[in-house]
């Protein structure tokens, strides 16, 4: 980081003032000779250039403010610390406790997701076994309440006394599961919530009954976002 001085900092103030100085001269050589266009050439020229010293002298002093500001919280930071040193203490000890039990809900989530995926994949593998059984009796999905068919595409569709049980997307099902979660408990206004909108319709139509089966988590309330026009009212 460049450090800047204050001989830097007086530099700049006077050299915008010098300019400022020929801006002055040059209206009033305009104010004595308004027709001319040389002098009202140089005044326009003189105005901004005065305009861009004067801009740059007061970005410098600010820089220069921060800076003084900055060195003088480093000289006090170490007492300020020290007198702080409680405080410090229980953050450091609330925030590791905080942390730990982040750790372990990750751990028990992706538990959990294995499960999911294991029983995904337990699932996939008994409605082809049942598809097969079923078509090879001669039992076709359409012909009744009862039978099973694979497509060209090798996609299984089974029924069983009218009931349909279609392939699972394992990890479309974890998004949808995600999304309300995110729902419930972030807010429903996270960019997640519209994000995984179209990856989560897939679970919806396929498996409508999920929604029911599995209740969703309690919500907290939320208030409702800022919109644009309350931000300009304000």
């Amino acid at each position: 980081m460049i450090r800047i001085s204050d001989e830097q900092v007086a530099r700049a103030e006077a050299m915008a003032a010098q300019q400022e100085q020929v801006r002055d001269d040059a209206g009033r050589a305009l104010e004595a000779d308004p027709l001319s266009e040389l002098k009202a050439l140089k005044h326009t020229e003189a105005t901004r250039r005065a305009a861009q010293l004067r801009a740059s002298a007061r970005e410098l002093c600010l820089a220069w403010e921060r800076q003084v500001e900055e060195e003088r919280r480093r000289v006090s930071r170490p007492e300020l610390e020290k007198a702080a040193a409680g405080q410090i203490r229980v953050a450091g000890r609330d925030m590791d406790v905080r942390w730990k039990a982040v750790v372990e809900a990750v751990a028990a989530v992706q538990a959990a997701l294995v499960v999911l995926a294991d029983a995904g994949v337990a699932y996939e593998e008994a409605l082809a076994g049942h598809v097969d059984v079923l078509a090879a009796a001669g039992l076709d999905f359409n012909g009744g309440d009862s039978g099973g068919e694979r497509s060209v595409l090798g996609t299984d569709r089974l029924k069983v006394k009218g009931r349909e049980f279609r392939p699972l997307d394992v990890g479309g099902v974890a998004m949808w599961v995600l999304r309300r979660v995110v729902e419930a408990r972030l807010s429903p206004y996270h960019p997640l919530v519209r994000g995984l909108e179209w990856q989560c319709r897939g679970a919806d139509e396929e498996h409508p009954g999920l929604a029911g089966q599995v209740k969703a988590p309690a919500a907290k309330v939320f208030a409702a976002p800022l919109r644009l026009a309350d931000v300009l009212q304000a």
